[in-house]
């Protein structure tokens, strides 16, 4: 007998001021909502939803800050707080760690999430997954749910307002997921009944690489300038759509592979997790994958375009010492991590040190 997984795909609209359109979009989904965010991301985001919902019927119940981290006793004390309001769905307001948060809320009180990204930092908006923390800081583990959120809404001219230094990091991000896909995926032959949607989600990765290698500069200058400017929309739109389509798409075996690994390896240094963003400690990521795995001209490529962007792509530029010895925990997560389940050959804490050491002296 035939059976096939259900796919969800995402509802996503990108403009200017587009949350005058909120009331239009997200009427199907109830009339009472609790924002969940950043407090900073209310502050600029949430004067643009209140006129938005002027004489509408829809009401915001509450806005409820998300406390800064996505773990576990964040979404469970969230949940317990907006149970008792009786919300008809939740509203993920910021950046990863706050709509990711929102998720896991949503999920825990089975009703649906729109997200609205205030900043272009990764694909978590259209995700049907959560990256949850520990409480001390580090990564813990993934949390996977149904379904993507019910709607992604994108303020350009909140995102072009937004620290750069968050683009920049989603860019860096969003070029890892090709590397990363390509690679998990290089031994599987693709294209059966069973395993179609991974070849569409690998064949999309290509939009996560190029666009972002051709226009990422001009659109970081748009956003330094604060302008929602067409550089800058494409590489948004590679940032969450691409890389999020391919979360969606491709099987989670293809989804990570050592950038992530490494990132996570690096968040074990106190001062890298609070100091490093996590899109920049991927893009160093990538370079170490690319080296180990023998391409080193890409790596090169990859390192020129990161330097014009201010990317730290050396441990040197992270204050971490290439010392084998220090970096035991950070090379055994790297090379035994959740995102290394599925990679074309064994990886040893040696060969990533190994490839440390030549994207040093690239």
């Amino acid at each position: 007998m035939y059976t096939s997984e259900l796919i969800t795909l995402p509802r996503f609209c990108f403009g200017r001021g587009i949350y005058a359109r909120f009331p239009e979009y997200c009427c199907k989904l109830g009339a009472r909502f609790v924002v969940v965010g950043g407090v900073t991301a209310m502050e600029k985001g949430l004067p643009s939803l209140r006129t938005a919902l002027e004489g509408s019927e829809l009401t915001m119940l509450a806005a409820l800050p998300f406390g800064g981290a996505c773990t576990q006793a964040a979404m469970d004390r969230l949940s317990t707080e907006i149970a008792a309001m009786h919300p008809d769905f939740i509203v993920g307001m910021g950046g990863g760690k706050a709509i990711d948060t929102a998720k896991g809320v949503a999920n825990q009180l089975g009703i649906p999430l729109v997200s609205l990204p205030t900043l272009v930092s990764n694909c978590a908006p259209i995700t049907a997954l959560s990256v949850v923390y520990r409480e001390d800081g580090p990564f813990d583990r993934f949390l996977f749910f149904d379904a993507p959120p019910a709607l992604t809404m994108v303020d350009l001219n909140l995102a072009a307002n937004a620290p750069a230094k968050y683009f920049r990091a989603g860019m860096g991000d969003t070029l890892a997921k090709h590397l990363e896909s390509t690679f998990s995926a290089r031994n599987d032959v693709l294209g059966g009944s069973m395993d179609h949607m991974s070849a569409i989600g690998l064949a999309l990765s290509s939009t996560c690489y190029g666009p972002i290698l051709q226009y990422g500069r001009q659109a970081l200058d748009e956003v330094l300038r604060h302008e929602s400017g067409p550089a800058m929309e494409i590489c948004a739109r590679s940032i969450i759509v691409s890389a999020g389509l391919v979360s969606l798409m491709a099987n989670d075996d293809y989804n990570c592979a050592l950038a992530h690994a490494t990132c996570y390896g690096l968040q074990l240094f106190e001062h890298v997790e609070a100091n490093c963003l996590h899109g920049d400690l991927v893009a160093y990521g990538a370079l170490v994958q690319l080296m180990l795995d023998g391409q080193e001209a890409k790596a090169k490529e990859l390192q020129r375009f990161l330097r014009t962007l201010g990317t730290p792509v050396t441990l040197r530029d992270m204050d971490v010492p290439l010392e084998r010895t220090k970096l035991d925990a950070a090379l055994i997560e790297a090379a035994t991590g959740p995102d290394m389940a599925h990679i074309p050959y064994p990886i040893t804490p040696d060969m990533v040190f190994d490839a440390m050491t030549r994207v040093e002296s690239l």
